[in-house]
């Protein structure tokens, strides 16, 4: 997913189901400093239960929009 396109979800969007951790949380972790994987489960618990908000590799059944490794290559690096 684009940074265009994640910009389309509202911040209230959840991206962890297990944790509930919303976009605007993981976005706030990440203007924090929150600019790796690690950085960003410690400070926010997204990904941490059952992981399939880390990535689409993980989420091969494709039960999630977004993932945390989409979100932290648009924002983080800017992209």
């Amino acid at each position: 997913m684009t940074r265009e396109e994640i910009e389309k979800l509202d911040d209230d969007y959840e991206v962890c189901y297990c944790m509930g951790t919303t976009l605007g949380e993981i976005r706030e972790a990440i203007r924090n400093g929150a600019v790796t994987m690690d950085a960003l489960k410690e400070r926010t618990e997204a990904g941490t239960l059952c992981g399939l908000c880390e990535s689409r590799e993980i989420d091969d059944d494709g039960d999630r929009e977004v993932h945390l490794d989409e979100i932290l290559a648009a924002y983080a690096k800017g992209s």
